[in-house]
């Protein structure tokens, strides 16, 4: 069985450590840095573990979830986490069902 994008997402964020973790949300934070989408607030970030941050970009970005995540690990030369999302499915997925029953359950 196929994963979900949720489970794959969080995963390659638990392949980050604290620093580039760090990194990763410091670029949601940064306005215009992701085009047209929106920046993700500071202060919804600050505290925010690997689940929480995805939390936070499923409620902001939808269905984009995955783009914004490949754009920010290319801006952090991390390809080797970006070529794990190659072929994660980008549509036919209820995002908010999913999160809610993967990542809150505590999958990964």
């Amino acid at each position: 069985m196929m994963e979900t994008p949720v489970v794959l997402l969080l995963r390659v964020l638990e392949d980050l450590g604290e620093k580039e973790l760090q990194s990763f949300k410091w670029f949601l934070q940064q306005p215009g840095i992701l085009n047209d989408l929106p920046a993700i607030p500071k202060s919804r970030l600050e505290t925010a573990d690997r689940q929480d941050t995805l939390n936070e970009m499923v409620k902001t970005y939808s269905l984009y979830t995955v783009e914004v995540t490949k754009r920010v690990l290319t801006k952090m030369n991390k390809n080797d986490l970006v070529q794990q999302l190659a072929h994660c499915p980008r549509s036919g997925w209820h995002w908010e069902n999913s999160l809610n029953t993967e990542v809150h359950s505590g999958l990964g």
